[in-house]
């Protein structure tokens, strides 16, 4: 299974490199409570305030073509870290043995997509016993120099072996007309399109929308939930119904 974490329910998006420890330390005990090797868990995590807004402060969105870009590409990718070491961190402590596998590391893209990724170390770990922990990350691309690699589009990529992608957010699922979208099809995608918006804070993968967007492009089925709500994760880890939104493209 892959869990999914998106930057705003593990930072401050409106700061600037600020984490939300609180939520963190919950995320990180609901996962605790439920964690067996036998789950065969991956998470990946968005970077939140330590991606976008060095993004945008270096002016990083269309590739690195400056040797300050460069530096730019250093200190976001640092940031990224940070967090993600962070985050492992409170997992070790709950309990969950944690190892962070850095996508700048083993993913090269072309414009923008992902178009190699060593996925052995991350599967060898996961065979053995540990959680690897991912995140939303600057990576090389022969295009652009270098780009973005979002949280999403690592979860698409590796979801496509996995059972159930699970997407955690700080809203209940997608909404429409303030009501909750229990279930998405490649059928009424198009009538929910129009609902979905962008994220209020600064957001330089796409938001909702790009979030959507990524699930249906990778043919697997997915569901959006509340990731401030331990117990709908819980229970979606456990094969449990909850509130959430169903994205099915069978």
């Amino acid at each position: 299974m892959i869990l999914k974490l998106g930057g705003s329910v593990i930072t401050k998006k409106f700061d600037y490199l600020e984490t939300d420890d609180k939520n963190i330390e919950y995320l990180a005990r609901a996962i605790g409570s439920v964690w067996d090797p036998k789950m065969e868990l991956i998470l990946i995590h968005g970077a939140g305030s330590f991606g976008h807004a060095p993004v945008l402060a270096h002016g990083l969105h269309s590739g690195i073509k400056t040797k300050k870009q460069v530096l730019g590409f250093a200190d976001t990718h640092s940031s990224c870290s940070y967090l993600s070491n962070f985050i492992a961190d409170r997992l070790i402590k709950s309990g969950v043995p944690a190892v962070v596998v850095s996508p700048v590391v083993v993913i090269r893209q072309i414009n923008g997509r992902i178009s190699k990724f060593d996925t052995s170390t991350v599967f060898e770990l996961l065979k053995k016993g540990y959680l690897p922990v991912m995140h939303g990350d600057m990576v090389l691309d022969s295009k652009l120099g270098g780009s973005i690699c979002s949280g999403d589009q690592i979860s698409t990529y590796l979801g496509k072996k996995a059972k159930k992608i699970i997407f955690g957010t700080n809203v209940d699922g997608v909404m429409a007309n303030g009501k909750l979208v229990e279930k998405i099809t490649k059928n009424n995608f198009k009538d929910i399109e129009k609902h979905l918006k962008s994220s209020s804070a600064p957001d330089v993968t796409g938001g909702m929308a790009g979030k959507v967007k990524e699930i249906i492009s990778s043919k697997k089925s997915a569901y959006i939930v509340n990731a401030l709500k331990p117990k709908r994760i819980e229970d979606l880890l456990k094969g449990r119904t909850t509130i959430c939104t169903e994205i099915n493209v069978k």
